[in-house]
């Protein structure tokens, strides 16, 4: 089991424990039964309404949905499986959840604090941090729009079945957990590095939004 220390130094990344050469790349540890890579997060963003917010605040990544503001779901990619790799055990990713976030000014009556099951889906297609939004994965040099704002879950934008989901509700700040191992797995069969999808089932329901913090 991989544990990580208020001294990991990214709030956001991929281990993978995975059957390749221990030099290749990446953050790695034999452990035995193979090889333990840590994967940094490369780019990563939330989506939320019409406009990029990569320079609303670089640090954070917010899903759900606060009193009357755009829902948000958030995307983060994580570096290049190491080539030499034949199979991976498992694949985790960890993100760092810092508070829920309520709207200034609102009461804990008018802005509740909602439990939220979050779900990780694959990625499909390529996007960029500094131009995503939620209706759009690119801007320059084209206009490139998502299938269907905020991605379309059916096999277009990202594949439909979620990767593995996490009840939040009332969580102290720490690390959450995904399973992803399935989309590692179909990287190696050559699907291309997109990174993957993070949102609340339940992203229209008004209330306090989730808060994590980005790389």
């Amino acid at each position: 089991m991989f544990h990580c220390s208020s001294s990991c130094s990214t709030a956001a990344f991929l281990v993978l424990v995975i059957w390749c050469s221990p030099t290749d790349g990446g953050t790695s540890t034999d452990v035995g039964f193979g090889i333990l890579y840590m994967l940094d997060d490369t780019q990563d963003v939330w989506l939320e309404g019409n406009a990029n917010t990569i320079n609303v605040n670089p640090s954070l990544l917010l899903v759900g949905a606060a009193s009357d503001v755009p829902k948000k779901r958030f995307l983060v990619q994580f570096e290049s499986i190491p080539t030499s790799c034949t199979s991976i055990k498992w694949a985790h990713l960890y993100v760092y959840f810092a508070y829920s976030g309520r709207q200034s000014g609102l009461t804990p009556k008018q802005a509740p604090d909602l439990s939220r099951t979050l779900q990780v889906h694959q990625v499909l297609v390529p996007w960029s941090e500094s131009q995503a939004t939620s209706v759009y994965r690119q801007t320059s040099p084209v206009l490139l729009p998502w299938s269907q704002p905020y991605l379309a879950l059916d096999g277009t934008d990202a594949v439909w079945y979620p990767q593995d989901s996490f009840t939040m509700s009332q969580q102290p700040s720490s690390y959450i957990r995904f399973d992803v191992t399935d989309a590692s797995r179909n990287r190696l069969k050559g699907d291309p590095n997109n990174g993957l999808l993070v949102w609340a089932t339940n992203e229209d329901d008004r209330g306090t939004d989730l808060v994590f913090y980005s790389k």
